[in-house]
Formats: C-alpha cells, structure tokens, sequence
C-alpha cells in the first residue's frame, strides 16, 4: 500500500503538469487535428498550389500558341509538316535525322 500512497501523492502534487502534458501530447501528436497533421496537410497544399501555378503557365503559353496557329493559315501548315511528316499530293518528302524513333512514336508522342 505504500507505493500505491507514493504514486498517488506524486500525481497529486503534480497533477497540473500532467494534465498540461497529456493535452499537449494530445493535441499536437494524436488527435486526428493535430499540428503535426496541420503541418503535412500544409505542406501538401502548398505542393497543389505551386504545381497548379506550374499547370495555368502551361496553359496560357499553350493558348498563346494555340491562337498564333488558328490565326494563321501557314503555321498549322508548318507544325503539320514538321511534326507529323504531312506533304502536299504532288511532293516527296525525305527525313534527314539521326533520331533513332519512328514516324509512330513521334506521333504517339504528341
């Protein structure tokens, strides 16, 4: 019976403590909203946020792109040749490259 008086008069005399130790322990390391949870989920959207930046710069350089074709009749005419070997009825074209890759893959590519 004596330990169980220690053990009681040590939780006693320092029950504030523990209480303030537990809810901290509680708070930040094992509840479902913990800071340590707050932090990952923080870091993880700020990751979204910069690869979301990186993403609608694409896009616009891509609009950009986009409109300069649809504008002009010649430029769609030069990315079809350059990018998918298309020619004209009456013309032959030869491919000078030291690529390794096909027609098909180039193709799949894109």
């Amino acid at each position: 019976m004596g330990k169980v008086n220690n053990v009681w008069a040590y939780l006693a005399r320092h029950k504030y403590l523990i209480t303030v130790v537990l809810g901290l322990l509680l708070v930040g390391v094992l509840d479902e909203h913990s800071f340590r949870k707050y932090m990952i989920l923080q870091m993880r959207y700020n990751e979204a946020k910069s690869e979301l930046d990186t993403y609608v710069e694409q896009y616009k350089r891509d609009s950009v792109k986009l409109h300069a074709l649809e504008a002009n009749v010649k430029g769609v005419e030069r990315v079809a040749r350059e990018r998918y070997f298309m020619k004209r009825a009456n013309e032959d074209i030869y491919v000078l490259s030291t690529d390794e890759r096909t027609v098909e893959e180039v193709s799949s590519e894109e």
